[in-house]
């Protein structure tokens, strides 16, 4: 067993002040710079930066308190920076602290000037100790990455669902055997869907209400705008509702409104979106879809009313809608409410122009 001598702690003392008085200076002028700086994230280097001068005074801490053969000291300390590397700044930079730990190691033990006299560990403690550093260090880099990453996936879903975007999805993992965080990010969406029930969806219908549809329509429009897809939107309107309500009452007109919600949701895409915004009004998003797409899908819901009997046997009403289209490419230089309003005036001359 190596040990210092009386001498040997004296004469380390200083250097190690040193490195201690460096370290704790570089750390305040960190400080200062994040507490005055006008952004709002880090800059990118400057966690890679902050690792590298915690590894280089490990190093140092160690350098000039034991002799080469101790210098496995630097793996142990590796694994917590490595730990805390993962867990606040992601895989990427666990990874760079993973190379700072091997490098100094390998460094000091076989290539730097000693600053005790001692022997140095053999070319293969040295491998060994650095394959068992990089086995663990690799589970704890999935550990922690994998764990990180859901966890930023929860806390942006949880974030959406803060701010009224009820429409998004959680896009974590659902694996047989869920942990702990994911059962709680399942609880998360799960909360996500009875608040859709309560405040994002039409009782009568089923369909979304004008909140919820203008959220998700936002959404869908900057997804447009990062793609350069179309977007098409129709306005739809019930013709000559408030003859139904007065003749046969507003029970019959709840159930007419709700079986023309019935015909959009049969006559729609998974991907579209149906939403009633007023009283016989209502409007659906058509995704990736241009001027062709959109008539024909207009067509074909006002055929399908066509040819629909309301009210069932008994009544067997016979209604017509007009429809309004209106399309947009994302790369289009307008707000996402310019695709609601025109399709409010192509519904207009719909209407105008004779149902």
């Amino acid at each position: 067993m190596i040990s210092l001598t009386r001498g040997d702690e004296q004469r380390a003392w200083i250097p190690l002040l040193v490195v201690a008085a460096v370290y704790l200076l570089f750390n305040v002028m960190i400080a200062l710079f994040l507490s005055h700086g006008t952004a709002r994230a880090l800059p990118p280097r400057l966690p890679a930066l902050m690792l590298a001068v915690d590894m280089s005074m490990v190093a140092s801490l160690v350098y000039f308190s034991a002799p080469p053969a101790q210098f496995y000291r630097l793996l142990l300390f590796g694994f917590l920076l490595l730990q805390l590397a993962v867990f606040y700044f992601g895989t990427q930079l666990g990874l760079w602290a993973g190379v700072l730990t091997v490098g100094a190691y390998v460094l000091g033990s076989m290539v730097v000037p000693p600053y005790f006299d001692g022997p140095r560990p053999t070319p293969m403690v040295v491998g060994f100790n650095t394959a068992i550093f990089l086995f663990v260090g690799g589970a704890l880099v999935f550990a922690f990455g994998g764990f990180r990453d859901r966890m930023n996936k929860l806390r942006s879903f949880c974030k959406r669902v803060e701010i009224g975007d009820l429409t998004s999805v959680y896009e974590g993992d659902k694996g047989r055997r869920p942990d702990d965080l994911t059962l709680l990010a399942q609880s998360v969406d799960e909360m996500r869907h009875r608040l859709i029930e309560l405040i994002g969806t039409d009782p009568l219908t089923g369909c979304y209400n004008r909140r919820a549809f203008e959220t998700r329509l936002g959404r869908e429009w900057r997804q447009a705008r990062r793609r350069g897809a179309m977007v098409a939107l129709l306005a739809i309107d019930l013709d000559k509702f408030k003859e139904i309500n007065d003749t046969h009452g507003h029970p019959v007109g709840d159930l007419v409104l709700s079986e023309l919600s019935d015909i959009m949701k049969h006559t729609a895409r998974d991907t579209d979106v149906i939403a009633r915004v007023g009283g016989d009004e209502f409007v659906i998003l058509l995704p990736d879809t241009g001027w062709q797409g959109a008539t024909t899908f207009a067509e074909r819901m006002r055929r399908n009313v066509d040819e629909h009997r309301f009210g069932g046997k008994e009544l067997g009403l016979q209604l017509t809608i007009s429809v309004g289209v209106a399309v947009a490419r994302g790369t289009d230089d307008v707000p996402s409410e310019f695709l609601l309003e025109e399709a409010d005036r192509s519904l207009y001359k719909a209407k105008s122009g004779g149902r």
